[in-house]
């Protein structure tokens, strides 16, 4: 019986003592759970800003120089040198030195013609001519012009000329006072040497020497200029008779791009402003200047003839090509550009986004103005900031990108401006 209340004593003892821990404990816990939420709280933001994930895009140049406007024109490309190439004489090809496709020098022999029978015309005419020179000094006569009438008769007949050319005299009495003049002159000696000549058949023999000599030459059949050989249309051993087309010789190295233009793009259009050719075939553009505005327009297209020369140098290019031409019509100083593809339309506004130096996407408002196939005018920044030469604008990826995003620049693309090479002029 004694027991009981020892065990009773013991238990209050116990209860007690666990009582006051838990008090203790309670203290405790509040302190270290404050300070375990504060924790959580910083490594949440610092994992946020670890995790907020970069947008990869290529950014572009702020520009500030010339805009062109170009005027748009179809067309093909033409040599400025293509010829047919004829025989002069008739006879038979003894020989055919080219093919088709030949590259070949100005003056290469073509082909040639047996040359027998116009080597005999010549010695026949050399003849000739040697027998007038006898006849002549058997008779011992000897007829000398008279210097000074030949003087006065060139010093008059170029006065009724400048007469002629400020049309103070017609056609007509022209040929008639000159008439008059040359008889007046032959009785006064200036024609003694010539008309002896022609008495005494010198002349003619002179004559007929030289078309031999020249028709000696014609039967070597030559370029006349360096270019390519093609549609050669003949062999060795054919009868070709005069006036027979043998072959073509383009030259290739100089070519020209005519372009029909509208009659609405010609106010603004003129002649050694810049010009880019493009040619699909080879996937290249040309950088040339216009050279002839036509001064007619055709009346069923209602378009203009330009001319646009270049050099060949590559020989990449071949008349007949298609070609589209850019012709620099106007030309803007001293405006603000972004590349095209930096302009952004969203709820009905304009917008670019500028690359801050974190970098980030920093949203700019903007009204623009003249514009061309690569740049865009920045007329006004109405909010978010500046744009100024220099700087960055995101050109890719940014269909979705909000202000302040954060971005990884991919590349830089340069600020190629096609029209770099225009001839500078003011606006017109």
């Amino acid at each position: 019986m004694k027991r009981i209340p020892l065990l009773t004593a013991l238990a209050l003892t116990l209860a007690l003592f666990l009582a006051g821990c838990g008090g203790g404990g309670d203290g405790d816990g509040s302190a270290a759970d404050s300070t375990a939420a504060d924790t959580s709280a910083a490594d949440t933001t610092e994992t946020a800003a670890k995790t907020e994930k970069a947008i990869r895009v290529n950014a572009g140049l702020v520009r500030n120089g010339e805009l062109v406007q170009p005027v748009y024109a179809d067309g093909v490309l033409r040599t400025t040198q293509n010829v047919e190439v004829s025989s002069k004489l008739g006879g038979e090809l003894v020989s055919v030195r080219v093919r088709n496709g030949d590259r070949v020098r100005a003056g290469q022999l073509l082909a040639s013609i047996d040359a027998r029978e116009y080597r005999i015309a010549l010695e026949e005419s050399r003849y000739r001519h040697i027998q007038a020179l006898s006849e002549i000094a058997a008779e011992g006569e000897e007829q000398v012009a008279d210097p000074a009438a030949l003087a006065a008769f060139v010093e008059q007949r170029d006065a009724l000329a400048a007469l002629r050319s400020r049309r103070e005299i017609s056609e007509e009495e022209f040929q008639a006072r000159l008439l008059d003049l040359e008889l007046s002159s032959l009785k006064e000696g200036a024609f003694r040497q010539d008309t002896f000549a022609q008495r005494t058949g010198l002349a003619d023999a002179r004559i007929a020497e030289e078309r031999a000599r020249l028709n000696l030459e014609y039967t070597d059949i030559r370029a006349p200029f360096a270019g390519i050989v093609s549609g050669l249309s003949i062999v060795k051993g054919q009868n070709i008779s005069v006036g027979q087309a043998l072959c073509t010789v383009t030259d290739d190295t100089e070519l020209e791009a005519v372009v029909n233009v509208l009659e609405a793009d010609l106010g603004s259009l003129i002649e050694g402003r810049a010009a880019l050719v493009g040619v699909p075939a080879v996937d290249d553009t040309i950088r040339a200047a216009v050279d002839v505005i036509s001064p007619v327009l055709d009346e069923t297209s209602r378009t203009c003839e330009v001319i646009i020369r270049f050099h060949n140098t590559d020989r990449k290019y071949r008349p007949g090509m298609f070609v589209r031409a850019e012709m620099a019509a106007r030309i803007h100083t001293d405006r603000l550009m972004v590349p095209r593809e930096a302009v952004l339309t969203r709820d009905d506004r304009t917008l670019v986004f500028k690359v801050t130096d974190e970098p980030r996407a920093q949203w700019l408002y903007v009204d623009t103005g003249l514009e061309n196939s690569e740049w865009i005018e920045i007329l006004k920044v109405h909010s978010g900031g500046s744009l100024a030469e220099g700087e960055q604008v995101v050109v890719s990826d940014h269909l979705t990108l909000a202000h302040e995003a954060k971005l990884r620049i991919r590349k830089t693309v340069p600020a190629n401006d096609r029209w770099a090479f225009a001839a500078e002029g003011t606006e017109r």
